[in-house]
This record gives C-alpha cells, sequence and structure tokens, in this order.
C-alpha cells in the first residue's frame, strides 16, 4: 500500500491539507514502513482544481492528514483515496499509531471466536 502525508517540511504534519508544500509518500508492506519519498507539490492549490494533488497521489491508496472538510475527503474518496485522520502532528508517530490499530483491527477479526 501507499499511504500519503501532506507535510511542509517531512517531519510534521501539515496543520492545512491545502496549504501543504508536498507529501511524504510511503511504502506500507506487511505493516511496515518500507520506503518514503519526498514529493513536492509544483503547483499551489487551488480549491476548486483538486487534481493538483491527485496527481501527486496517482498512486496512493490511502492519506494521512489532520482531520479535513467533507469535500475535499469526498474528492479523495471518489478517487479511490481512503482518508485517515489523526490528531498526531509528528509524522512517525501517525504512522506508528495508525500501524498499531491495523495489526490490533487485524488480530480481532481473524482470530477471535
Amino acid at each position: 500500500m501507499k499511504a500519503a502525508v501532506p507535510t511542509n517540511d517531512g517531519l510534521m504534519i501539515a496543520s492545512s491539507f491545502e496549504e501543504a508544500k508536498g507529501f511524504l509518500i510511503l511504502n506500507i508492506e506487511m505493516g511496515k514502513v518500507t520506503g518514503e519519498e519526498l514529493v513536492w507539490n509544483q503547483v499551489a492549490y487551488d480549491k476548486k482544481a483538486p487534481q493538483v494533488y491527485l496527481s501527486a497521489l496517482k498512486d496512493c491508496s490511502a492519506v494521512l492528514s489532520l482531520p479535513v472538510n467533507g469535500d475535499l475527503k469526498t474528492t479523495m474518496l471518489s478517487q479511490g483515496i481512503s482518508m485517515i485522520s489523526s490528531n498526531e502532528r509528528i509524522i512517525h508517530n501517525a504512522i506508528v499509531n495508525y500501524l498499531e490499530n491495523e495489526v490490533s483491527r487485524a488480530a480481532d477479526y481473524c482470530c477471535c471466536p
């Protein structure tokens, strides 16, 4: 799975998805981050033209960000990109929390009678 995190510095989740300077693109396999790439936006985001972000996210199946508005979430979902909200600002911590929750959910689902 590829997941994108909006960021301005590669360390913190951007406080505004729309104003993020770029995305940290993470390759996640078997519950671990196996690679990452920082991709900077070439054009400023225009709320009327979300395709700017969609081109940067073309290979991603998920976006991990601070909570976003319904319009942006709808646009992403229409492109097959799931939105994962986090209140954690540090990217590393947000990813660890997300992966721990996924492992916990998988264990509950597959192993409990």
